[in-house]
């Protein structure tokens, strides 16, 4: 009964239950996802991520940005059409103020989004890194070992 009961507590102090990480790679017109080595589509990342609710509110906000960066790239190509069909002065100010203006919103926000889906994967990340069945600490009284669950 002795030996099994320490073969049992080898095991556990051997066995590591682990899940897998996610990683994001830039792909030529969006990301690449990644559950370790096996490519994953971005309908499974969000179902991996909605295990995790702040992971997946970084998502969300993710998507809202990169919206805005789409809007802010239809209003800059709107404004660069203005820009080279308008023949006014007058009104050539206010359309290279609005093309400069939605280009920066444009980058700003796409940044901001990359900037969320980072940390969206780091904090479901970091959520399979803490959870663990038990955990092997010194005894406090006596001499041995102690398995906390």
């Amino acid at each position: 009964m002795k030996t099994i009961v320490l073969m049992l507590v080898m095991v556990l102090c051997f066995v590591q239950s682990s899940a897998q990480e996610i990683t994001m790679f830039s792909g030529f017109f969006d990301y690449q996802y990644y559950q370790d080595d096996k490519r994953i589509a971005r309908k499974d990342l969000v179902n991996l991520l909605e295990t995790n609710q702040e992971a997946l509110a970084y998502w969300n906000r993710s998507k809202t940005f990169n919206t805005l960066s789409w809007l802010a790239l239809a209003s800059e190509i709107g404004f660069g059409i203005w820009y080279i069909t308008d023949n006014k002065e007058s009104n050539n100010a206010i359309s290279q103020v609005g093309l400069f203006g939605s280009f920066a919103a444009a980058l700003t926000f796409s940044f901001i989004s990359h900037s969320q889906k980072k940390k969206a994967i780091l904090k479901y990340n970091q959520g399979i890194e803490e959870k663990t069945a038990f955990k092997i600490y010194p005894s406090k009284k006596g001499i041995g070992v102690a398995i906390v669950f």
